[in-house]
């Protein structure tokens, strides 16, 4: 089977249950430095030098690229940002005012000034400050009120790229494809070289691209569980940048090669814009939880802010632009 026979017979919500999977991945890696303080080891870093959240996010920016490589193919530069706003924006502005609150209830004694620059500058992505003055000041990791929010710059940042590059018609040529791959993998090598903004950014697009690259490829790309087991296993051998792509096909194979799964809602985004906050509250209300507990719960928790943020918030505005779209 390939990836374009994976899409045709209704295994693309697969993805969006990867992408569930991803995001509760990321609130039990950071039960760790949440429960015992920055710069605690989190899983999998022992083991392979980097966090399950950090590979987690990595398979995030894979999956955008081959998802939003598609939509900026399909869809005129207007309608593609528009698209991409709604899907954004209008979940993380509640999730921010949601966020503030919970901080002014564990302490925060920030002013009415402080707190709408704060919300401002993080809704604009501009320069997301992730403190509020007190708020979990009595934590293991005080003042940082949503932490994962650093994320969504760079992947706004990606998505204005790959669109740049789909309007050049770049991506219509394989070899241009690979040219970026390989550019972004050297890259990755040398972050100590880059500014601290860019070094971030290019690890993440290299992982982005790679997706980029595998639409590119989906009516040759053939999938299978054995081979996607082979390859996380060879990733987990593999040094960097070389195990990323192994890891992102390994995961993408095994996913798409399972029975098609349909999810009645997409909570992926709610759990990823609030898990942090929530974590918080939990470490606040119980000084004390060891990591294991605090990811249980902080996950079980999560999730009515998840079922809110795409029935109430999400869900609406991408229905609302359907609609507008049909008229």
């Amino acid at each position: 089977m390939t990836l374009a026979d994976a899409f045709r017979t209704g295994r693309s919500g697969n993805l969006d249950a990867l992408r569930l999977a991803l995001a509760g991945c990321v609130i039990v890696s950071h039960a760790w430095p949440l429960a015992l303080g920055p710069g605690t080891t989190e899983p999998l870093e022992h083991l392979t030098g980097r966090s399950l959240g950090g590979w987690a996010v990595l398979l995030f920016f894979f999956l955008s690229g081959l998802l939003i490589t598609a939509s900026a193919e399909r869809r005129p530069t207007i309608a593609f940002w528009r698209s991409r706003v709604r899907r954004i924006f209008p979940g993380l502005g509640v999730a921010l005012i949601l966020t503030l609150c919970l901080a002014y209830a564990c302490g925060a004694t920030a002013t009415q000034a402080e707190a709408a620059r704060w919300w401002l500058r993080a809704f604009t992505l501009v320069s997301i400050e992730y403190r509020i003055t007190d708020a979990f000041a009595t934590n293991p990791y005080p003042g940082v009120v949503n932490g994962p929010l650093w994320s969504l710059f760079h992947e706004v940042l990606a998505y204005g790229v790959c669109m740049a590059l789909v309007s050049l018609g770049v991506l219509r040529r394989g070899v241009w494809v690979l040219n970026l791959v390989t550019l972004a993998g050297i890259a990755s090598l040398w972050p100590g070289t880059l500014s601290p903004r860019f070094a971030t950014f290019v690890p993440l697009f290299f992982a982005f691209s790679i997706g980029m690259v595998v639409h590119h490829l989906r009516q040759s790309l053939r999938l299978s569980p054995w081979a996607g087991i082979a390859a996380i296993c060879a990733a987990v051998l593999l040094p960097a940048p070389f195990s990323v792509p192994a890891l992102c096909y390994g995961v993408m194979s095994i996913t798409l090669c399972a029975r098609p799964i349909r999810l009645s809602a997409d909570l992926s985004y709610g759990l990823y814009i609030y898990g942090w906050p929530v974590a918080q509250t939990v470490v606040y209300l119980l000084p004390s939880i060891a990591p294991v507990p605090l990811a249980a719960l902080s996950l079980v928790l999560t999730i009515p802010f998840a079922v809110f943020s795409w029935h109430g918030v999400e869900h609406p505005t991408l229905t609302r632009r359907k609609t507008v779209a049909v008229q």
